[in-house]
C-alpha cells in the first residue's frame, strides 16, 4: 500500500444529490449504491456532503418527517477533499488533521471523481505492516 494513490482504492463515480433532494430520497440512493454519504451539487461544483449518520441525528432523532425535510437543510457545507494520485499516506494525514473520515476525491480538474473512506482502506487486502502504516497516519500514532 506504499506509495498507493487514492485512485486505486477510491470508490468511483459517485452519485451526487441537489440540495433540494429530501433526506428519504438520499437514504434510499444510500441504501441502493450501499454507501454512507452523497455529495451535493455537480461534480464541478460541490456544495456539501450529506451523510447516513446527519439524516439520523439531525433529522430522524429530532422527529422530522424526511419525506419532506431537504438535504440543504441538514448537509454539511465544510468539504475535505483529496486528489486522486495522493498516496493513501498522503489522504490519511488530511482525514486525522481534519478528524473525518472519508474524503471526497477529486481530479487535477478540480471535478469530484470519487470518495476515499478510511474504513475502505482497512477493507483492501493488505499485510498487517500496510494497514499499521496507515492507521499512523490517521492516527497520528507510531505504529507497533
Amino acid at each position: 500500500m506504499r506509495n498507493t494513490q487514492v485512485k486505486d482504492l477510491m470508490t468511483d463515480h459517485p452519485v451526487l444529490v441537489t440540495p433540494k433532494t429530501t433526506l428519504k430520497e438520499a437514504a434510499a440512493k444510500m441504501r441502493d449504491i450501499d454507501c454512507g454519504i452523497l455529495p451535493i451539487g455537480t461534480e464541478d461544483k460541490l456544495k456539501g456532503i450529506i451523510t447516513d449518520r446527519d439524516i439520523v441525528t439531525r433529522a430522524v432523532a429530532k422527529g422530522k418527517d424526511i419525506s419532506k425535510e431537504l438535504v440543504k437543510d441538514y448537509m454539511t457545507e465544510e468539504v475535505f477533499s483529496c486528489n486522486e494520485h495522493d498516496t493513501l499516506e498522503d489522504a490519511a494525514d488530511k482525514m486525522r488533521i481534519h478528524r473525518v473520515s472519508r474524503l471526497v476525491v477529486k481530479n487535477k480538474a478540480g471535478k469530484v471523481v470519487g470518495i476515499l473512506s478510511f474504513g475502505g482502506i482497512l477493507r483492501k487486502d493488505a499485510d498487517a505492516g500496510e494497514v499499521a502504516n496507515i492507521v499512523k497516519h490517521a492516527t497520528h500514532m507510531r505504529a507497533i
